[in-house]
């Protein structure tokens, strides 16, 4: 097994689904969990992380935060998960330049793919 990766799961509302917990757990990763924009960005500035999970949710009609990220932390992958879909949402988050955008309804073993095909290719 590799270097243990950090992930930040920047979640206002529900808990990590157990079994994304436990996929979580046999890969090493280490899960923080943050509920709010600016508890990411603190977080952001005060430890290292290898990925950011976003819920669109926190984003409220701006995708500016990304940006904010992005200028950052030019190259943290970002996973943006939505609940519900639109085309005007997935095409201004898209626009951001994210690693990928997860729907929720897709289900658990669609990010956990995502996760991984993000943290595969950081460097140990």
């Amino acid at each position: 097994m590799g270097k243990t990766k950090t992930i930040v799961f920047a979640e206002p509302n529900d808990p990590l689904p157990r079994e994304l917990e436990t996929f979580l757990a046999e890969k090493g990763h280490d899960a923080v969990r943050v509920r709010s924009l600016k508890e990411t960005l603190l977080t952001l500035q005060n430890r290292h992380a290898d990925l950011l999970v976003l819920n669109a949710t926190l984003l409220e009609e701006g995708c500016e935060f990304i940006s904010v990220i992005k200028n950052m932390e030019r190259d943290l992958p970002i996973i943006v998960c939505a609940e519900a879909n639109t085309p005007e949402l997935e095409s201004r988050i898209r626009q951001q330049r994210i690693f990928y955008y997860h729907i929720k309804s897709f289900g658990v073993q669609d990010l956990e793919m995502a996760i991984s095909n993000a943290t595969n290719g950081l460097p140990e």
